[in-house]
Protein backbone atom coordinates (compact mmCIF):
# COMPACT_ATOMS: atom_id res chain seq x y z
CA UNK A 1 0.00 0.00 0.00
CA UNK A 2 1.39 3.36 -1.01
CA UNK A 3 0.96 6.25 1.45
CA UNK A 4 1.08 9.76 0.08
CA UNK A 5 1.43 12.96 2.08
CA UNK A 6 -0.23 16.09 0.79
CA UNK A 7 2.59 18.58 1.36
CA UNK A 8 0.70 21.40 -0.31
CA UNK A 9 -2.12 21.11 2.22
CA UNK A 10 0.37 21.15 5.11
CA UNK A 11 2.05 24.28 3.73
CA UNK A 12 -1.29 26.00 3.28
CA UNK A 13 -2.32 25.19 6.85
CA UNK A 14 1.01 26.50 8.18
CA UNK A 15 0.60 29.73 6.22
CA UNK A 16 -2.96 30.19 7.48
CA UNK A 17 -1.84 29.60 11.06
CA UNK A 18 0.98 32.14 10.77
CA UNK A 19 -1.44 34.71 9.38
CA UNK A 20 -3.78 34.01 12.25
CA UNK A 21 -0.96 34.46 14.79
CA UNK A 22 0.02 37.78 13.26
CA UNK A 23 -3.49 39.10 13.85
CA UNK A 24 -3.44 38.15 17.52
CA UNK A 25 -2.41 40.75 20.14
CA UNK A 26 1.14 40.30 21.43
CA UNK A 27 1.15 39.87 25.19
CA UNK A 28 4.90 39.80 25.68
CA UNK A 29 6.70 42.57 27.56
CA UNK A 30 4.68 45.00 29.64
CA UNK A 31 1.18 43.55 30.24
CA UNK A 32 -0.27 46.98 31.03
CA UNK A 33 1.07 48.41 27.80
CA UNK A 34 -0.24 45.43 25.86
CA UNK A 35 -3.68 45.84 27.41
CA UNK A 36 -3.65 49.55 26.60
CA UNK A 37 -2.63 48.86 23.00
CA UNK A 38 -5.38 46.28 22.58
CA UNK A 39 -7.98 48.58 24.13
CA UNK A 40 -6.84 51.48 21.96
CA UNK A 41 -7.01 49.33 18.82
CA UNK A 42 -10.50 48.12 19.71
CA UNK A 43 -11.71 51.66 20.34
CA UNK A 44 -10.22 52.92 17.09
CA UNK A 45 -11.69 50.07 15.05
CA UNK A 46 -15.10 50.29 16.68
CA UNK A 47 -17.61 52.80 15.36
CA UNK A 48 -19.31 52.79 18.75
CA UNK A 49 -16.50 54.73 20.46
CA UNK A 50 -15.89 57.14 17.58
CA UNK A 51 -18.28 59.90 18.70
CA UNK A 52 -17.09 59.64 22.32
CA UNK A 53 -13.45 59.98 21.26
CA UNK A 54 -14.27 63.05 19.20
CA UNK A 55 -16.17 64.62 22.10
CA UNK A 56 -13.29 63.84 24.47
CA UNK A 57 -10.74 65.37 22.08
CA UNK A 58 -12.82 68.53 21.71
CA UNK A 59 -13.26 68.71 25.49
CA UNK A 60 -9.52 68.46 26.23
CA UNK A 61 -8.68 70.88 23.41
CA UNK A 62 -11.22 73.33 24.81
CA UNK A 63 -9.70 73.16 28.30
CA UNK A 64 -6.20 73.66 26.87
CA UNK A 65 -7.32 76.61 24.73
CA UNK A 66 -9.69 78.47 27.03
CA UNK A 67 -8.35 77.60 30.49
CA UNK A 68 -4.84 76.10 30.68
CA UNK A 69 -3.25 78.33 28.02
CA UNK A 70 -4.64 81.49 29.63
CA UNK A 71 -3.16 80.55 33.00
CA UNK A 72 0.19 79.40 31.63
CA UNK A 73 0.53 82.45 29.37
CA UNK A 74 -0.61 84.96 31.99
CA UNK A 75 1.81 87.65 33.11
CA UNK A 76 2.06 86.44 36.75
CA UNK A 77 2.92 82.88 35.69
CA UNK A 78 5.41 84.06 33.06
CA UNK A 79 6.98 86.38 35.63
CA UNK A 80 7.29 83.60 38.19
CA UNK A 81 8.69 81.22 35.59
CA UNK A 82 11.36 83.69 34.48
CA UNK A 83 12.25 84.48 38.08
CA UNK A 84 12.61 80.91 39.31
CA UNK A 85 13.70 79.12 36.11
CA UNK A 86 17.32 78.87 37.33
CA UNK A 87 16.47 78.34 40.97
CA UNK A 88 17.82 75.29 42.75
CA UNK A 89 14.56 75.13 44.71
CA UNK A 90 12.20 75.18 41.72
CA UNK A 91 10.71 71.77 42.55
CA UNK A 92 10.15 72.81 46.17
CA UNK A 93 8.41 75.98 45.04
CA UNK A 94 6.12 73.99 42.73
CA UNK A 95 5.12 71.70 45.61
CA UNK A 96 4.49 74.73 47.81
CA UNK A 97 2.26 76.35 45.18
CA UNK A 98 0.23 73.15 45.04
CA UNK A 99 -0.07 73.16 48.83
CA UNK A 100 -1.15 76.80 48.81
CA UNK A 101 -3.94 75.98 46.36
CA UNK A 102 -5.04 72.91 48.34
CA UNK A 103 -4.97 74.67 51.72
CA UNK A 104 -6.73 77.71 50.27
CA UNK A 105 -9.54 75.54 48.93
CA UNK A 106 -9.88 73.82 52.33
CA UNK A 107 -10.06 77.18 54.09
CA UNK A 108 -12.57 78.56 51.59
CA UNK A 109 -14.71 75.44 51.98
CA UNK A 110 -14.59 75.74 55.76
CA UNK A 111 -15.55 79.43 55.82
CA UNK A 112 -18.51 78.82 53.48
CA UNK A 113 -19.78 75.76 55.35
CA UNK A 114 -23.30 76.60 56.59
CA UNK A 115 -23.33 73.61 58.97
CA UNK A 116 -20.66 75.18 61.21
CA UNK A 117 -21.18 78.15 63.51
CA UNK A 118 -19.26 81.36 62.94
CA UNK A 119 -16.65 80.89 65.66
CA UNK A 120 -15.87 77.30 64.68
CA UNK A 121 -15.49 78.22 61.03
CA UNK A 122 -12.97 80.94 61.86
CA UNK A 123 -10.93 78.81 64.25
CA UNK A 124 -10.85 75.87 61.83
CA UNK A 125 -9.76 78.14 58.99
CA UNK A 126 -7.01 79.64 61.14
CA UNK A 127 -6.05 76.10 62.17
CA UNK A 128 -5.73 75.04 58.54
CA UNK A 129 -3.71 78.14 57.66
CA UNK A 130 -1.31 77.71 60.56
CA UNK A 131 -0.93 74.02 59.78
CA UNK A 132 0.08 74.91 56.22
CA UNK A 133 2.60 77.49 57.43
CA UNK A 134 4.17 75.15 59.98
CA UNK A 135 4.38 72.27 57.53
CA UNK A 136 5.83 74.46 54.75
CA UNK A 137 8.48 76.03 56.98
CA UNK A 138 9.29 72.59 58.37
CA UNK A 139 9.58 71.07 54.88
CA UNK A 140 11.95 73.77 53.62
CA UNK A 141 14.03 73.61 56.81
CA UNK A 142 14.32 69.83 56.76
CA UNK A 143 15.11 69.82 53.04
CA UNK A 144 17.92 72.31 53.60
CA UNK A 145 19.17 70.39 56.64
CA UNK A 146 19.59 67.07 54.80
CA UNK A 147 20.92 68.69 51.60
CA UNK A 148 24.59 68.32 52.55
CA UNK A 149 24.24 64.70 53.60
CA UNK A 150 22.21 63.94 50.47
CA UNK A 151 24.87 65.54 48.25
CA UNK A 152 27.45 63.10 49.61
CA UNK A 153 25.04 60.26 48.97
CA UNK A 154 24.52 61.49 45.39
CA UNK A 155 28.28 61.56 44.83
CA UNK A 156 28.54 57.92 45.91
CA UNK A 157 25.59 57.08 43.68
CA UNK A 158 27.34 58.70 40.70
CA UNK A 159 30.49 56.70 41.42
CA UNK A 160 28.42 53.54 41.57
CA UNK A 161 26.84 54.31 38.18
CA UNK A 162 30.30 54.87 36.70
CA UNK A 163 31.67 51.77 38.46
CA UNK A 164 34.46 53.94 39.90
CA UNK A 165 35.36 53.37 43.55
CA UNK A 166 37.59 56.44 43.66
CA UNK A 167 35.13 58.82 42.00
CA UNK A 168 34.19 60.71 45.19
CA UNK A 169 37.82 61.09 46.22
CA UNK A 170 38.83 62.31 42.77
CA UNK A 171 35.90 64.72 42.65
CA UNK A 172 36.84 66.39 45.93
CA UNK A 173 40.55 66.47 45.05
CA UNK A 174 39.73 68.10 41.71
CA UNK A 175 37.79 70.94 43.33
CA UNK A 176 40.33 71.23 46.14
CA UNK A 177 43.08 71.82 43.56
CA UNK A 178 40.99 74.53 41.90
CA UNK A 179 40.34 76.28 45.22
CA UNK A 180 44.03 76.25 46.12
CA UNK A 181 44.97 77.65 42.73
CA UNK A 182 42.36 80.41 43.05
CA UNK A 183 43.68 81.26 46.51
CA UNK A 184 47.21 81.67 45.15
CA UNK A 185 45.96 83.92 42.36
CA UNK A 186 44.09 86.11 44.85
CA UNK A 187 47.15 86.42 47.07
CA UNK A 188 49.34 87.32 44.08
CA UNK A 189 46.85 89.99 42.97
CA UNK A 190 46.81 91.73 46.36
CA UNK A 191 48.10 95.27 46.18
CA UNK A 192 47.57 95.45 42.42
CA UNK A 193 44.73 96.72 40.28
CA UNK A 194 44.53 93.48 38.34
CA UNK A 195 41.59 91.19 38.91
CA UNK A 196 42.61 87.53 38.91
CA UNK A 197 40.84 85.13 36.58
CA UNK A 198 39.49 82.55 38.98
CA UNK A 199 38.40 79.12 37.85
CA UNK A 200 35.03 77.78 38.94
CA UNK A 201 34.84 74.52 40.81
CA UNK A 202 33.23 71.66 38.93
CA UNK A 203 29.67 70.63 39.67
CA UNK A 204 28.92 66.97 40.07
CA UNK A 205 27.35 66.57 36.61
CA UNK A 206 30.25 68.41 34.99
CA UNK A 207 32.84 66.22 36.66
CA UNK A 208 30.90 63.09 35.67
CA UNK A 209 31.06 64.15 32.02
CA UNK A 210 34.84 64.45 32.31
CA UNK A 211 35.26 60.78 33.24
CA UNK A 212 36.48 58.26 30.62
CA UNK A 213 33.82 55.76 31.65
CA UNK A 214 31.13 58.34 30.90
CA UNK A 215 32.65 59.26 27.53
CA UNK A 216 32.65 55.58 26.60
CA UNK A 217 28.86 55.40 26.97
CA UNK A 218 26.42 55.71 24.13
CA UNK A 219 24.32 58.84 23.73
CA UNK A 220 21.17 57.38 25.29
CA UNK A 221 23.03 55.73 28.17
CA UNK A 222 24.92 58.94 28.89
CA UNK A 223 21.70 60.98 29.01
CA UNK A 224 20.07 58.40 31.26
CA UNK A 225 23.01 58.48 33.67
CA UNK A 226 22.95 62.28 34.00
CA UNK A 227 19.17 62.17 34.38
CA UNK A 228 19.50 59.71 37.28
CA UNK A 229 22.05 61.93 39.02
CA UNK A 230 19.91 65.06 38.61
CA UNK A 231 16.86 63.13 39.77
CA UNK A 232 18.46 62.52 43.16
CA UNK A 233 17.76 66.11 44.25
CA UNK A 234 14.13 65.75 43.15
CA UNK A 235 13.90 62.48 45.05
CA UNK A 236 15.21 64.18 48.20
CA UNK A 237 12.57 66.88 48.00
CA UNK A 238 9.80 64.37 47.32
CA UNK A 239 10.77 62.33 50.38
CA UNK A 240 11.12 65.36 52.66
CA UNK A 241 7.94 67.16 51.59
CA UNK A 242 6.01 63.90 51.49
CA UNK A 243 7.15 63.08 55.02
CA UNK A 244 6.25 66.50 56.38
CA UNK A 245 2.91 66.95 54.60
CA UNK A 246 1.70 63.35 54.78
CA UNK A 247 3.08 62.18 58.13
CA UNK A 248 4.39 65.02 60.28
CA UNK A 249 1.36 67.27 59.77
CA UNK A 250 -1.41 64.68 60.35
CA UNK A 251 0.32 63.03 63.33
CA UNK A 252 2.23 65.82 65.07
CA UNK A 253 0.58 69.11 64.09
CA UNK A 254 -3.08 68.53 63.30
CA UNK A 255 -4.14 66.85 66.55
CA UNK A 256 -2.57 69.47 68.88
CA UNK A 257 -4.00 72.24 66.68
CA UNK A 258 -7.48 70.70 66.89
CA UNK A 259 -7.09 70.37 70.67
CA UNK A 260 -6.18 74.06 70.97
CA UNK A 261 -9.13 74.93 68.75
CA UNK A 262 -11.54 73.02 71.00
CA UNK A 263 -10.04 74.61 74.12
CA UNK A 264 -10.48 78.08 72.66
CA UNK A 265 -14.09 77.40 71.68
CA UNK A 266 -14.88 76.04 75.17
CA UNK A 267 -13.27 79.11 76.76
CA UNK A 268 -15.18 81.49 74.50
CA UNK A 269 -18.44 79.62 75.12
CA UNK A 270 -18.03 79.73 78.89
CA UNK A 271 -17.14 83.41 78.71
CA UNK A 272 -20.23 84.18 76.63
CA UNK A 273 -22.43 82.18 79.03
CA UNK A 274 -21.05 84.20 81.95
CA UNK A 275 -21.99 87.44 80.28
CA UNK A 276 -25.51 86.23 79.51
CA UNK A 277 -26.27 85.13 83.10
CA UNK A 278 -28.49 87.63 85.01
CA UNK A 279 -26.90 89.56 87.86
CA UNK A 280 -27.81 88.36 91.43
CA UNK A 281 -27.06 91.71 93.07
CA UNK A 282 -30.00 93.41 94.80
Amino acid sequence: MNVKFNTNSFANNTQNYNQYKQKQPNFTGNPLQNSADVASEIMQDSNLFGPFLKIYDKFTDGIAKHFTSKIVNSKPIIGLASKFKNSDNLFQHCLTVGSVITSGLYMEKTLTNDKLDKDRKKTLAVNQGLTFLVSTVGAYSLDKYVKGWWSKLTEKFAGHLLNDNKFVENFHNHNKTIKEANKKLEEAAKGTSEKPLLKKTAKLEEFVKMQPSYKALGENDAKALISKIKGMSVLRTMIVFGFVYRYFVPVVVTKPANWLCEKYLDYKKSKDNGKNQPSTKA
